[in-house]
């Protein structure tokens, strides 16, 4: 089965780029949970005024090409596997759509969090099945 991944549409804002002219590094970072975000909020029906049933814990991101001011960016994300207690996300950036160039790949943590409890708890398995049903596949 093919796998699904979710589009998150953003443009590059003045205040994204640095003296060089294109995105500052850390950006990347905001573009990945932002994509998150909007994932989950929508596939949980979650309303954006609560927080979601996880924390991000670990980020990473390679850059592979330049955007600039003024393009339009393309997140491509989807959960990649899930651990006992957490859950990977893959976040492929692409300026313009999905055939345009690829900015940067990234990846993010996420742990199954109890706030009243303030601790860590295992994944559910009516999470990791609604992902299934967006997605199709890991």
């Amino acid at each position: 089965m093919m796998r699904r991944s979710f589009k998150t549409n953003l443009d590059i804002r003045y205040r994204d780029t640095d003296s060089m002219g294109h995105v500052s590094s850390p950006v990347y970072y905001e573009y990945m949970q932002t994509a998150y975000l909007e994932y989950m909020h929508r596939i949980l029906e979650i309303p954006k005024s609560e927080k979601l049933p996880h924390i991000m814990v670990k980020t990473a991101c390679e850059y592979i090409a330049q955007a600039k001011y003024g393009d339009k960016v393309l997140v491509l994300s989807h959960v990649s596997k899930f651990g006992g207690k957490s859950f990977e996300m893959e976040h492929i950036m692409h300026i313009g759509d999905e055939q345009g160039v690829v900015m940067a790949k990234a990846i993010s943590v996420h742990v199954m969090y109890d706030y009243e409890k303030q601790a860590t708890q295992p994944v559910p398995e009516s999470f990791k099945q609604t992902v299934l049903a967006y997605q199709g596949s890991l």
